[in-house]
């Protein structure tokens, strides 16, 4: 099989973008459909997977998740070109390729109180 020398350069590029796919997180937001107000923690994380953090403030116990989904447009001929002469846009690139989502799982007493996803 012959590759092209042009799409030879892409290569480091996409090894890069699998290494960060595969480091993503286990927690799928989906499954926060089975948590049910009352349960304890060790079921929310049963459920759901160890949080990223944990924090505790106020008497409450605050678990906090992220899902990172892929979100990868077809990239233009000038962003191509762009992509090749200039490092800077390389990195911007691939910030605005990961799609970040993060949610909170509230406890109280050690029983879930509340879950939502954090707007910022």
């Amino acid at each position: 099989m012959v590759v092209p020398m042009k799409a030879i350069k892409y290569i480091p590029l996409m090894v890069a973008l699998g290494l960060l796919v595969g480091c993503a997180t286990t927690f799928r937001p989906w499954k926060l459909s089975e948590i049910q107000e009352g349960m304890e923690k060790a079921q929310v994380v049963g459920i759901l997977g160890e949080p990223d953090s944990v924090e505790t403030k106020d008497g409450e116990e605050l678990l906090y998740y992220t899902y990172s989904e892929g979100y990868n447009p077809a990239p233009s001929d000038a962003d191509i070109r762009a992509y090749d002469a200039n490092r800077e846009f390389r990195e911007q690139q691939l910030q605005r390729s990961l799609k970040e989502y993060k949610y909170i799982v509230t406890l109280v007493d050690g029983k879930v109180q509340t879950y939502k996803e954090i707007q910022e």
